[in-house]
């Protein structure tokens, strides 16, 4: 619709204009035309003038030779000769016969000769009924000498020179209307194109350029508008370098930092935080609360803008997408900064730390306090009857054992987590060390009635740390041992899996239950405690392995249902960093 309301408003303004100009053309037209006339009728009244007065020169005293002289005269084309009397009779014609024409004292170029020796009048004849003009000459003796031109020959001439004229107006006009069309459709054209430039900035387009040739008006706003647009482009230039130097400093950081203004909208964010709070999705323009929990941040927000003249901060901890987060809200300006620490992980090793301590002390008190019990109970004499104080002897020496067990994981877990194990890989056979820890398990198992198989190539050759690899298979094969149904089988395999070794200790115990299986490698975790107590496990058995497998660059994947659980093993063939 507004597209053809601006083809109306245009048609509408080009007909105004070209009527316009038709009238100034006509107006102009007519009033040269009336000079023109003008002047030729001036041109022809002297002409006539001087005509008469010399045919009155010629006249003497004998009005009848006078005829006689004036009637041979040869006139000019279509020139009319009247002599007319004091009383008005016509004397002589040289058109007309004088006995038939009326009284000429009445007409106005007589009354005017008569008056003042000379008159000139415009008018048509009433005797031959042609524009004539007229241009008479008084006598001494009262006769009058009348000189008469007809106008059509004259017209004509007008007319001539008119179209001349009018020709050279109408192009003049046509060209000068052709050129205001030409430099309207310029304008509009350059016009149009300084606003399709702003547009483009509007847009951010800032390499969008308009052309700056010619003068006038359009060309210095073209110029002006290329200068603005090479500036807001140097300007976003420098921005987006600052943007990127930002980004830079601020995307290398581990915290979450945001800047949010006094209506909570973010204007900036790093990012980390648009990690923390957003999972990794854009969050600029948007309010900090459609990402993260309000509450937590409402008053130490608050807080922070009451004191932005003191630069004072405030700290606020809470949970966001099953992470512990600590928010540090200071006070910049216009702006409000926000940095969020991520100390999952630190309440996570403290938790470790704690759990860590709490089963130990545990571990280590149940053994303590039986030996203590037992020899408290030795002591009091119990010591006097040898069949019972040899019970008492052979338990406390069952859990002096189950204390040195504990004391070696606890000590061999501690250097593995803090990489004190010093790493010797040597060429062996990995297939041989599988026999021979099988056999070193031999009569656990057969105590346990569980049979073990073995599943390996005829040899193994691979370069790694036997004794590293030695913990791993025992604690893999010692789990499927203690956690195996009585009859069951437990199986250690070793195979080649593309360039790989994958080494596979399965059993057919009672199985992990899936909310079990992520904290298996958790030290001092254990499915069923009582059961593994009653089997002489730590607790640690797994969270080493897991630290085995980190040490030898492997991965493990557990598998397990009620039929039992497999646990698979990945380590390359060449420990990386083994000498060639």
């Amino acid at each position: 619709m507004n597209r053809w309301w601006r083809i109306a408003a245009a048609g509408f303004t080009l007909a105004a204009g070209l009527t316009l100009l038709a009238v100034v053309v006509w107006l102009s037209l007519s009033y040269q035309y009336r000079e023109l006339e003008n002047t030729v009728q001036a041109a022809l009244e002297a002409q006539e003038l001087d005509e008469a007065a010399i045919i009155a020169a010629l006249a003497g005293p004998d009005p009848q030779r006078d005829l006689a002289a004036w009637n041979a005269l040869k006139l000019p084309d279509r020139r009319r000769l009247t002599v007319i009397a004091p009383d008005g009779g016509v004397l002589y014609d040289s058109a007309a016969d004088p006995g038939h024409m009326e009284n000429h004292n009445s007409r106005p170029e007589v009354v005017q000769a008569r008056a003042t020796g000379s008159g000139v009048s415009r008018r048509i004849s009433d005797t031959v009924g042609i524009a004539f003009i007229y241009a008479a000459r008084a006598l001494p003796d009262g006769r009058v000498v009348r000189v008469a031109a007809p106008f059509t020959i004259e017209t004509a001439l007008v007319r001539g020179i008119f179209s001349s004229m009018a020709a050279a107006t109408l192009l003049v006009a046509a060209s000068a209307a052709a050129l205001v069309a030409l430099n309207l459709w310029r304008n509009r054209y350059r016009f149009r194109e300084l606003r399709e430039v702003s547009r483009a900035f509007s847009r951010g387009e800032f390499s969008r350029r308009a052309i700056a040739g010619g003068r006038g008006t359009y060309a210095s706003l073209g110029l002006e508008l290329n200068q603005l647009g090479e500036r807001l482009q140097e300007t976003l230039h420098d921005l987006a370098a600052s943007r990127e130097l930002l980004d830079g400093a601020l995307g290398a950081l581990a915290e979450g930092v945001a800047c949010v203004d006094r209506l909570d909208r973010v204007l900036y964010a790093n990012p980390a935080w648009r990690q923390l709070a957003a999972g990794g999705g854009d969050v600029a323009g948007q309010l900090f609360y459609e990402h993260l929990p309000a509450a937590p941040l409402a008053a130490p927000l608050s807080l922070a803008r009451a004191a932005a003249t003191d630069g004072g901060s405030q700290t606020s901890a809470f949970e966001h997408r099953r992470r512990h987060l600590q928010a540090v809200v200071a006070p910049a300006g216009e702006v409000t900064v926000i940095i969020l620490h991520d100390v999952t992980e630190v309440r996570r090793a403290e938790q470790a730390r704690r759990d860590f301590m709490s089963g130990v002390s545990h571990e280590f008190k149940t053994p303590l306090t039986s030996i203590q019990g037992f020899t408290d109970t030795l002591l009091d004499g119990a010591l006097d009857d040898r069949a019972v104080a040899r019970d008492f002897v052979a338990k406390i020496s069952k859990h002096a054992e189950r204390l040195s067990v504990l004391v070696n994981d606890v000590l061999t877990l501690a250097r593995l987590e803090q990489g004190s194990w010093e790493v010797r890989p040597e060429t062996l056979d990995l297939a041989a060390l599988g026999r021979a820890i099988l056999d070193e398990f031999h009569a656990m198992a057969d105590a346990k009635r569980v049979r073990l198989a073995l599943d390996a190539p005829a040899a193994m050759p691979v370069v790694s740390d036997p004794e590293l690899l030695r913990q791993l298979i025992g604690n893999l094969v010692s789990n499927a041992i203690r956690y195996n149904r009585e009859g069951g089988s437990a199986i250690l395999a070793i195979a080649d899996a593309d360039g790989q070794v994958r080494i596979t200790v399965s059993d057919t115990g009672i199985g992990i239950s899936a909310e079990h299986r992520e904290r298996v490698f958790e030290r001092f975790y254990r499915v069923d405690a009582h059961r593994s107590r009653q089997t002489g496990g730590t607790g640690l058995g797994l969270a080493i392995v897991k630290q085995l497998v980190d040490i030898l660059a492997g991965s493990i994947r557990l598998l397990s249902d009620d039929r039992g659980t497999v646990f698979e093993v990945s380590i390359p063939r060449r420990l990386p960093g083994a000498a060639t």
